[in-house]
C-alpha cells in the first residue's frame, strides 16, 4: 500500500459535515459504514445501536430518528469499541465532552484518529521515519512493533480514562 492510498481512505466527517436533518436507522448505518469501512472498522448494526441506547451511551431516538448528536456518538463508539470496553468508552466520552464541549471534542477526536492512522501508516510504510517506535522498523518486524504499540497506547489510554474518571467522581 502506498501512502497516497492510505491517505485516500482517511476521511471522517467533522461535526459540521454530519447531516443536520434527522436520519432513520438504516440511513445512519449506511452513513457510518461509508466512512468507517475503508478504515477496517466493523459495520454498525441496528442491534448495536439499540444496545448503545439501552446502555445509555446514546440518548433515545426521537420518533425513530437520529440526530447529528447520535451520529457523532455512533462514529466515536464504533471506532473505539475494538479497543476499549463499553464502560471505558462511556467514561472517556463523558470526560472529554464535559472538558472540551461536544462539538470540539468530536472534531478533535476524528482529527486525532486521522492523524494517528497517518502517523502509524507512514511509520509502517517507512515513508516518514518518526520517534513513534524505537529501533529500526523493517518489513520483517513492523507487524510485531505495531501490535506492541497498539497494546501500549490502549493501556495508557485506559489508565488515563480510569484516573480521570476517578478524579471526576471525587470532585462530584
Amino acid at each position: 500500500m502506498e501512502i497516497e492510498s492510505l491517505n485516500s481512505i482517511i476521511g471522517l466527517p467533522r461535526w459540521e459535515d454530519l447531516p443536520d436533518i434527522d436520519l432513520y436507522m438504516d440511513q445512519v448505518i449506511k452513513l457510518t459504514d461509508k466512512h468507517l469501512s475503508p478504515l477496517g472498522v466493523k459495520p454498525v448494526t441496528a442491534a448495536m445501536i439499540n444496545n448503545y441506547v439501552k446502555l445509555k451511551l446514546l440518548p433515545s431516538p426521537v420518533g425513530k430518528k437520529y440526530t447529528r448528536l447520535h451520529v457523532a456518538f455512533i462514529f466515536s463508539i464504533a471506532i473505539l469499541k475494538d479497543v476499549f470496553e463499553i464502560i471505558q468508552i462511556r467514561e472517556g466520552i463523558l470526560y472529554e465532552t464535559k472538558t472540551l464541549g461536544l462539538k470540539p471534542a468530536y472534531n478533535l477526536f476524528v482529527t486525532e484518529v486521522e492523524n494517528a492512522v497517518r502517523l502509524v501508516g507512514n511509520q509502517a510504510l517507512q515513508t516518514q521515519p518518526t520517534l513513534l517506535l524505537e529501533g529500526e522498523l523493517t518489513l520483517e518486524n513492523r507487524i510485531l512493533k505495531l501490535a506492541a504499540l497498539a497494546f501500549a497506547t490502549q493501556r495508557v489510554a485506559k489508565y488515563l480514562i480510569q484516573i480521570e474518571s476517578e478524579g471526576e467522581k471525587k470532585h462530584d
